[in-house]
Parts: C-alpha cells; structure tokens; sequence
C-alpha cells in the first residue's frame, strides 16, 4: 500500500490488537464543505480503520501473507469528524485463521465514539518474497510512534 488514511501507530499487541491516530487537517484533502464546516468524509475514516487492521493482521503474521481487504459489517457512523479532530483508531482482533482474518474496529472522539464497525473480513495469501516482508517490516516500523513497544 502506497498511501495511508492514519498517521501513525500508537499501540501494538500481536496477535490480540492495534491503535493509532488519524489527524484531521487541511492536508488531509478530501474534506467535504457543508454549511460553512469542513468535515471529514465517514467512508475515509472507515478505510482508515480497515488499513490499521490490516497492517495487525500482517504484523500479527510475521508479514508473510498479502492481507486483502474483503468486507466491511455493520459499520455505524456516530459522531460527525471536522477538521481540526484528532481521531483515536482502535482495532481487536476477532479470528486470526490460516486465510482469513476478522477484526472490530472503532474510531474515538474526544472521549465517545464516533465510528464502530462490527466485522473486517481480510483474505490472506501466501507471499513467498524475502524483498515483500522486507517492505512490509520497514514500513510497519516507520509507522509506529517512537518508543511504542510492540507486545
């Protein structure tokens, strides 16, 4: 993946869960005007939690298997996101099976909930590249906030 929706990881715990922010800016693009308010589009933030669970499924797997996005559940849009938010992404691991993953997913605002998903359903497939785990470490890394400790 060329792009990421959140800004960095905060918290990682193999196998179990992940959480990081996601910042709402003027350089976010993509804002919507309504009314004079700039908000940030539900759909962007949904994408943003399903990126964050798939870099835990691929973590939690040692960064060998391709993880593709296969169906978003129950997605519940509680709270509207603005410019000028900054979004707590919260992600647990539901199954972790030998092809496919389930996580639930929520995304905080200033102390409430503002988005939960009930169910991401990822396909996971075998990648027998050292150059793609390579790629995929290093860039996990960057992500993750300095002097977060991975579990």
């Amino acid at each position: 993946m060329r792009f990421q929706l959140f800004d960095r990881i905060t918290n990682f715990e193999k196998g179990k869960s992940i959480a990081g922010v996601k910042n709402v800016t003027l350089e976010s693009g993509n804002l919507v005007s309504i009314d004079e308010s700039l908000f940030y589009p539900p759909t962007l933030s949904i994408e943003a939690l399903a990126q964050l669970g798939g870099w835990c499924v691929s973590a939690s797997m040692d960064f060998s298997l391709l993880v593709v996005l296969g169906m978003i559940t129950g997605a519940e849009i509680l709270q509207d996101i603005k410019i000028g938010d900054s979004i707590i992404l919260k992600l647990n691991l539901v199954e972790l099976m030998e092809k496919s993953s389930v996580v639930r997913a929520e995304a905080w605002k200033d102390g409430a909930c503002a988005i939960r998903i009930d169910k991401i359903v990822y396909g996971m497939f075998t990648i027998n590249e050292p150059r793609f785990v390579d790629e995929q470490q290093r860039i996990f890394h960057s992500l993750l906030e300095s002097g977060v400790r991975k579990k």
